[in-house]
């Protein structure tokens, strides 16, 4: 049967199976951000080859129609995000957009006569962008993955892209290079900062260590979390993941932490050290601002 299929139904068929993805299926909240980044670019792809399908049947012959089509698509591209909200995803704005993008480039190539030159120039730019915009993303998970047993010493201009929370790259106190990484925080209940995704694969180390600037004259308790992918798509109960206080004197601090504790940390389970995820540093109950600095976090076998 699949020898008469010609090319077209083949491409019918295509756009039917790959449909439900826009509202089950797809890569999970941890994987790596160039997967979930590489998937959703696939909006543009899906409405290129739709749009181009549909005026195959149904040829485009004035600006009318082609307006009818762009009203259209954005009207259904507001419905699969609003739809997408009730089955645990999020409204994205950005995908609507490339959803145009698609569909503004199959018009171009079935009916550029009817459709002004400088819409289709400005499409091509934003795909062009978001191409860029991939490429980047593949490039800092590469080097994220592949730094070990480095995790972050904030020397690189591409430092910051996975780190949450108010830091930024410093000159004002640096253990080793150039920079550190400073974060302003508030005082509040739980002040602090994270990396997700860190480095991912932990096998093969017996410890994490960094250095931590305490700018205050007085000492401070910092907890430092750690966590697998299981336990960030779960309740992310407290007893599931490794936490641990450390007093910091004023000034420099370095912090050892044994990665045998790690793996034992979730209760009733090891923690799966080649899936770690997060690496978060806070203070609970932080009394007035402080501005903690990091540097030379890394993995070490001694």
């Amino acid at each position: 049967m699949l020898k008469t299929l010609r090319p077209i139904h083949l491409l019918v068929l295509l756009l039917l199976a790959i449909t439900p993805l826009f509202f089950v299926g797809g890569p999970s909240a941890v994987a790596l951000p160039v997967i979930r980044y590489g998937w959703n670019l696939g909006h543009s792809l899906f409405f290129f080859l739709a749009i181009g399908l549909y005026c195959r049947f149904r040829p485009i012959t004035g600006w009318q129609q082609v307006s009818l089509v762009l009203v259209s698509i954005l009207a259904v591209s507001l419905i699969i995000e609003l739809i997408q909200t009730q089955v645990g995803r999020e409204f994205s704005s950005q995908d609507m957009l490339r959803n145009l993008v698609g569909t503004t480039l199959a018009l171009f190539w079935r009916a550029r006569t009817h459709l002004h030159p400088s819409l289709s120039s400005f499409a091509a730019l934003l795909l062009v962008l978001d191409l860029v915009g991939f490429a980047w993303t593949a490039h800092t998970d590469w080097r994220i993955q592949r730094q070990g047993p480095l995790i972050e010493d904030f020397e690189r201009a591409d430092a910051l892209p996975y780190w949450q929370g108010p830091i930024e790259q410093s000159q004002d106190w640096v253990i080793e290079g150039r920079y550190s990484g400073q974060a302003a925080l508030r005082a509040g209940p739980s002040s602090g900062v994270s990396l997700a995704p860190t480095l991912t694969d932990w096998r093969g180390y017996t410890h994490l260590a960094l250095q931590v600037h305490n700018p205050s004259d007085r000492q401070q308790m910092l907890t430092i979390r750690i966590n697998d992918r299981a336990h960030e798509t779960s309740a992310q109960a407290y007893t599931d993941r490794y936490n641990q206080s450390f007093e910091l004197s004023p000034g420099w601090n370095p912090i050892i932490v044994p990665l045998a504790q790690v793996q034992s940390a979730p209760a009733g389970r090891a923690m799966a050290m080649d899936q770690i995820y997060r690496l978060g540093l806070f203070f609970a109950q932080l009394d007035q601002p402080l501005r903690l600095t990091l540097d030379d976090i890394r993995l070490s076998s001694d």
